[in-house]
């Protein structure tokens, strides 16, 4: 750690231990305690089964886990036995940490023995502990009292066993007696034995939710008390995954309440946490104050209020002892303008009652959200607290812990929590929160090329919207602008080496609109990358932003996949090129019921736009889509995302007028094999024909004359497409140079190329001999339809599909009116009589002669008169 941060985190949370010292002292002084275990405990049996070998991890298992709980005693039992199995089991595993609250509870160990070689050597020694502040949450500003007894345990061997025991005697005097509890069967660490058991008075009545996979119950009495009793062996480490929904849980677990009903959940927290109506002091002169500029508008007045505790009142809980639930006097929180959730919200509601405006705190789950609905009514089900009031009939719901949001009256953005317990007086049950609007990100990245040589200028423009405006003030106000410009160019230079900022960092925030836009701009040096093999410039672009917005998933994910929602990006990359673009427009999207991708490409003059849209509609992708999930993110990432290009410069020697020599010698090879072989065809001898006496050659005509238009202009068209593609451009044949799609684009060129080429040299081909009237037109045009037929519908189903941007002028209308025009003339060429007496022109066109009359009149058969 530096010395800068060292210095910065004394400053920062010196303070802060100071007033947690002298909280501490009102809460009691942790001490650990030497006793017995106790005489109320159950018996239990032995188990030494070991799990499977290749299960174990960290190099230890936890041979038993029992807990017993005695509810009337309010006494809470630990016996746990690990074995270590390898020498990081000895790093792992060597320390006793327990975590308790003096404010009310008493820590009491009974035992501590290490096992080796079947002996048993005792090594609790109270002095051995050390105690120190357990306040993991305390860069959250949340203070808690608890401590943690941690022993160090000396000389731990593979192969040891480390047995201990203990007592927590004491419940949180805020619940008034009422139990409730989460007992999990099941940890993230393989378990040989566990065994639970809950004692209780037979008067008590409790109620019982499972979840998962849970050992089956064993109810008995004894000595006038109800056990419940949970055994179970070899059970499995449950499955794990960083990228899990907050509020998944797929450990075997079981729900113990005293309430009845959300009711009297309702009732306690309304006993504990009661709406201040008798203000004085500075909160009733500052109320007084937002009343006068309020005047008579209560939208004003709410929003007022609002921003004065989110804004004025800075987050941080003293959570010792009963103040776990407890929120402080509205007063002393607005006079020492700090207070956690509770606090806040409960200052928030008084404010608002206090100029008539009906308020109520409401109890929600930050992590579990709508699925708080899963439990049973408890007051564990809650960690975080929020305000819903009526405004001029208006429901709205405000979470004041929230800094910096924008927008104006009920305008208000609220994190999608699900369901919650409003603390009104009646309320029976969880009310469910309507989503609230969500805003959007609108970022555009806008490359400028001057030439090939000059630093790439990169203009950023980012809009925030909404909750994401919300989140970005925040985060601007926390950091210095220095601060946000190095972190900004940071992200970049990960993707640019050689980039530099060229201007300041632009914001402007409309905070009643609730718009942030964000301007950076960029210089980048050695944008192009030449190719060493080609020697051509190459650039290309990746949309980071929506790549980075997906989870990573693997094989080994079993769980749910974390999202987040609610998001809503919209990204634009922008290349300026001079020359232009020729590309064709292409688009692509995937719709599930959890998220939505859309990509799409287009050019405008010499702009070229790769337009990018994700949204996120739920928390999760569930277990049962991981794979289409998986897969939809693959292709995303390595289709859609990237887009490379060749850049040839107007005053390089390969510019944009340069030719193809390649397509054009394959060109001129084709056509001189094409006339070669046409020639060979034509000159081929046909059968001599004999004309009966006073026939002879029919002239073109009918049907005929459309079919000679039409072959000269499929001729003139398919040497057209050549050009007007610009088939023979150097610079459309590099389009995709270097980039994955090259391949493919290369061979639909070739295609597109060859199949006009020879559709060109067919259509001419036949139109000579229709002119010619040569006998062998017929099977040849026949061939000639075919031919055409297959060209487009290969060009539209296979080609076309292999790179989208490859071919022009193509749509399914081109393969349709193929089949047709197909199907018409080779009817009308097989079955036209004037096709028949028409090409009769055989090779040589003089192999043919004239039947006399008197020949004639013997081939005749004879008549009788």
């Amino acid at each position: 750690m530096s010395k800068c941060l060292k210095i910065y985190l004394t400053l920062i949370f010196c303070p802060l231990l100071v007033l947690f010292k002298s909280q501490l002292a009102k809460a009691g002084t942790p001490v650990i305690h030497q006793s017995p275990r106790p005489t109320w405990l159950s018996s239990v049996k032995t188990y030494d089964q070991k799990p499977s070998a290749r299960t174990i991890e960290r190099g230890f298992f936890y041979a038993l886990i029992e807990e017993q709980i005695q509810v009337e005693k309010q006494a809470d039992y630990h016996h746990v036995i690990r074995e270590i199995v390898s020498d990081a089991g000895i790093q792992n595993a060597s320390q006793i940490s327990i975590s308790f609250d003096p404010a009310f509870e008493r820590l009491d160990f009974h035992d501590i023995t290490v096992w080796r070689d079947n002996k048993p050597l005792n090594r609790l020694k109270i002095s051995a502990f050390k105690v120190l502040a357990d306040e993991k949450n305390l860069s959250d500003f949340l203070y808690q009292g608890t401590f943690s007894a941690l022993c160090i345990l000396d000389d731990i061997r593979k192969g040891d066993r480390i047995e201990y025991s203990y007592t927590l005697t004491g419940r949180n005097p805020i619940f008034k007696g009422k139990y409730c509890d989460n007992i999990y069967f099941q940890w993230y660490t393989p378990i040989a034995h566990q065994y639970t058991a809950v004692i209780t008075s037979p008067q008590r009545k409790l109620n019982f939710k499972y979840f998962n996979k849970t050992p089956k119950v064993t109810v008995s009495e004894n000595v006038g008390l109800k056990q419940y009793a949970y055994e179970d062996f070899q059970i499995p480490a449950g499955e794990d995954d960083n990228n899990q929904p907050a509020w998944y849980d797929p450990l075997g677990h079981v729900q113990i309440s005293e309430y009845n009903s959300w009711a009297d959940v309702v009732d306690w927290a309304l006993s504990i946490n009661p709406t201040d109506t008798h203000i004085t002091g500075e909160l009733a002169d500052r109320i007084k104050k937002l009343k006068i500029e309020a005047g008579n508008d209560k939208e004003k007045y709410f929003r007022a209020a609002v921003r004065t505790v989110q804004n004025e009142v800075r987050y941080m809980g003293i959570e010792i002892g009963q103040y776990s639930h407890r929120a402080n006097d509205p007063q002393k929180v607005f006079k020492q303008r700090y207070g956690d959730c509770k606090d806040k919200s409960l200052l928030l509601v008084s404010m608002l009652n206090a100029n008539c405006i009906e308020a109520h705190m409401v109890l929600v789950n930050a992590s579990r959200n709508e699925h708080i609905a899963d439990y049973i009514p408890t007051y564990y089900a809650f960690n975080h607290a929020v305000v819903t009031a009526n405004v001029n009939g208006k429901q709205v719901w405000v979470d004041a812990t929230i800094d910096y949001q924008g927008g104006e009256g009920t305008d208000i953005y609220f994190p999608d929590y699900g369901r919650g317990l409003v603390l009104k007086a009646g309320n029976n049950a969880l009310t469910t929160i309507p989503p609230s609007k969500t805003g959007k990100i609108t970022g555009k990245d806008i490359y400028t090329i001057k030439d090939e040589k000059s630093p790439v200028l990169l203009t950023v423009k980012t809009v925030y919207t909404g909750n994401h405006a919300d989140n970005v003030r925040d985060r601007l106000a926390s950091n210095s602008t220095a601060e946000t410009e190095k972190s900004y160019l940071e992200y970049y230079a990960k993707i640019y080496t050689k980039i530099e900022r060229k201007d300041s960092l632009a914001i402007s925030d409309d905070l009643q609109k609730n718009i942030i836009t964000t301007t950076e701009t960029y210089l980048i040096n050695n944008f192009f990358k030449k190719d060493s093999t080609t020697n051509r410039l190459t650039g290309g672009l990746y949309a980071y932003s929506i790549s980075e917005m997906f989870p990573s998933i693997t094989g080994q994910t079993k769980t749910p996949v974390s999202l987040s929602y609610p998001y809503n990006l919209e990204y634009t990359q922008q290349i300026i090129l001079p020359g232009g673009w020729d590309i064709t427009p292409d688009s692509a999207s995937i719709n599930r019921d959890y998220f939505r991708f859309s990509s799409n490409r287009n050019a405008v003059g010499d702009s070229l736009f790769l337009k990018y849209k994700l949204t996120f509609l739920k928390d999760n992708a569930p277990l049962n889509k991981l794979a289409e999930f998986k897969g939809d993110i693959k292709t995303i990432n390595n289709e859609e995302l990237s887009y490379s290009f060749s850049y040839i410069g107007a005053g390089s020697a390969s510019s944009a007028t340069a030719v193809n020599s390649f397509l054009i010698i394959l060109t001129v090879v084709l056509i001189a094999g094409f006339v070669f072989l046409c020639m060979r065809i034509y000159q081929r001898e046909t059968p001599a024909i004999v004309f009966a006496h006073g026939s002879g050659f029919h002239p073109i005509g009918g049907w005929l004359v459309l079919v000679t238009i039409g072959l000269a202009l499929t001729a003139l068209a398919a040497i057209f497409r050549e050009f007007s593609d610009h088939i023979f451009s150097l610079h459309t044949w590099t389009l995709y140079a270097g980039s994955r799609h090259e391949f493919n684009y290369k061979l639909a060129l070739v295609y597109q190329l060859v199949g006009d080429t020879i559709l060109a040299g067919y259509a001419i081909f036949c139109l000579v001999l229709l002119l010619n009237k040569r006998d062998i037109l017929p099977s040849f045009i026949i061939g000639y339809f075919i031919y055409g037929l297959i060209f487009f519908t290969l060009k539209i189903i296979v080609v076309q599909p292999l790179h989208k941007a490859a071919l022009t002028n193509d749509s399914i209308s081109v393969a349709v009116r193929s089949f047709v025009v197909a199907v018409i003339w080779i009817s009308y060429f097989k079955k036209s009589t004037r096709v028949a007496e028409t090409f009769i022109v055989p090779y040589p066109p003089y192999n043919y002669s004239y039947e006399g009359p008197e020949t004639f009149a013997k081939e005749q058969p004879h008549q009788e008169g």
